[in-house]
């Protein structure tokens, strides 16, 4: 592992940030279920923003500006993506919105872990090497946290926008279920970089830049 003592890390998430009127509904639904529910955070537009990850590192944090630069480049290369909505899913306490894995987001999400892997410098979070870490891993994604920093990268990647995450489990899977997200299709054209909270949160805008 590539840990340096003297070196601190942030936590960012290059994102696709949803369009305003999107943002709102998704804002509105994560606030009505944490009304009824506890929850582990309520996304709110001020402290906790909805986003589609796209790729979560932790880096250097001196490598803070160049994570910028490289995603204004990389914003006036990419197009505006369509989001097609295939139904929503709850695990781990998460409820989340699901999207069809197209082939223009596909190599969207590949193109920017390329770019910004690099700026990893080999570094992972070091909480995937403590003996007790909880989550199981598949060996994919083991090999994924090594050589991207990121579980769920490239072959495994799919779009996916959080909405809550309950305490309990049990609780988020029945409200799920119940659950109609009206908006089956929509355009995002905002590529963004947040720095990172607790449960894969984006709490802080640290750039955005529209896409060409």
């Amino acid at each position: 592992m590539n840990n340096k003592m003297d070196t601190k890390y942030i936590r960012l998430n290059t994102v696709l940030k949803p369009p305003e009127k999107i943002a709102e509904k998704i804002i509105e639904l994560s606030r009505e279920i944490g009304q009824k529910e506890e929850a582990e955070f309520i996304l709110d537009g001020q402290n906790y923003f909805p986003h589609l990850t796209l790729y979560s590192p932790e880096y250097p944090e001196n490598r803070l500006n160049d994570v910028r630069e490289k995603v204004k480049i990389l914003a006036k290369k990419l197009s505006p993506v369509k989001m097609m909505h295939t139904g929503l899913r709850s695990g781990q306490g998460f409820i989340v919105l699901d999207f069809v894995l197209t082939p223009t987001i596909k190599k969207m999400h590949e193109t920017i872990v390329k770019d910004l892997n690099p700026l990893r410098e080999g570094h992972y979070r070091k909480k995937y090497d403590a003996p007790d870490y909880q989550m199981k891993m598949s060996e994919e994604q083991k090999n994924n946290i090594t050589k991207y920093g990121y579980a769920d990268a490239m072959s495994l990647y799919h779009p996916h926008l959080s909405i809550i995450r309950l305490k309990d489990e049990k609780v988020a899977w029945e409200i799920c279920q119940n659950i109609t997200w009206p908006e089956k299709e929509f355009i995002m054209d905002t590529l963004a970089v947040y720095k990172m909270g607790k449960h894969g949160t984006c709490t802080e805008l640290a750039a955005e830049f529209k896409l060409s």
